[in-house]
C-alpha cells in the first residue's frame, strides 16, 4: 500500500469517527434534554396539584432527576463532542500537513481511541457506511440486519461484519 493510500485510509477512518462521535452527542444531549424536561415537568406537576396524587409526581421528578444524575447524558454528550472534535482537529492535520509524518497521525489516532467508551457496533458500521457512501466507494458496504439497525443507538451488538 502506498503512503498516499495509506493517508486516504486513515482520513477515511477518522472521518467516520467524527461521524459516529456527532451521532452519539446528539444521542445522549436528546435524552439529557427529554430527561430533563419530564423532571421540569414531573416537579410543576406535583408542585401544583395539592390533591392526593401529588407525591406520585413528586417521587416520579425525584426518579427521573436520579436517573439522569446516575445516566449523566448530559456529560456523556460533552465526550463524544469532544472526541468528535478532536478526530475533526486530526482530520485538519491530514490535510492540511501533507508532509507530517504518517505515523506519528497514526500515533495521535490511537491516543485518541484510547480515551473512546465502548463502540456501538451496528451504528458504527452505520457510519462506515455513509463515508463509503460519501467517498463513492460502492464496494465494502456491510449489512447491518433489520433489528440491529433499529437498535443501534441503545444496544451495542457484536461487531457487524
Amino acid at each position: 500500500m502506498s503512503l498516499d493510500e495509506e493517508r486516504e485510509d486513515l482520513r477515511f477512518g477518522v472521518e467516520k469517527s467524527i461521524r459516529y462521535h456527532s451521532r452519539m452527542a446528539g444521542r445522549y444531549r436528546a435524552i439529557h434534554r427529554f430527561l430533563m424536561f419530564l423532571t421540569i415537568v414531573s416537579g410543576s406537576a406535583a408542585f401544583a396539584d395539592a390533591a392526593s396524587i401529588s407525591h406520585i409526581w413528586g417521587l416520579s421528578a425525584a426518579v427521573i432527576a436520579a436517573f439522569s444524575l446516575v445516566y449523566a447524558p448530559g456529560d456523556t454528550a460533552a465526550r463524544h463532542r469532544n472526541l468528535r472534535n478532536r478526530f475533526s482537529d486530526l482530520e485538519i492535520s491530514i490535510e492540511v500537513e501533507h508532509d507530517a509524518d504518517l505515523s506519528l497521525l497514526k500515533e495521535r489516532r490511537l491516543r485518541i481511541e484510547q480515551d473512546e467508551p465502548p463502540v456501538f457496533w451496528a451504528l458504527e458500521s452505520d457510519c462506515y457506511n455513509e463515508v463509503c457512501l460519501a467517498w463513492g466507494r460502492d464496494k465494502g458496504f456491510t449489512k447491518i440486519p433489520r433489528w440491529q439497525r433499529l437498535t443501534m443507538y441503545f444496544l451495542r451488538h457484536e461487531r457487524v461484519s
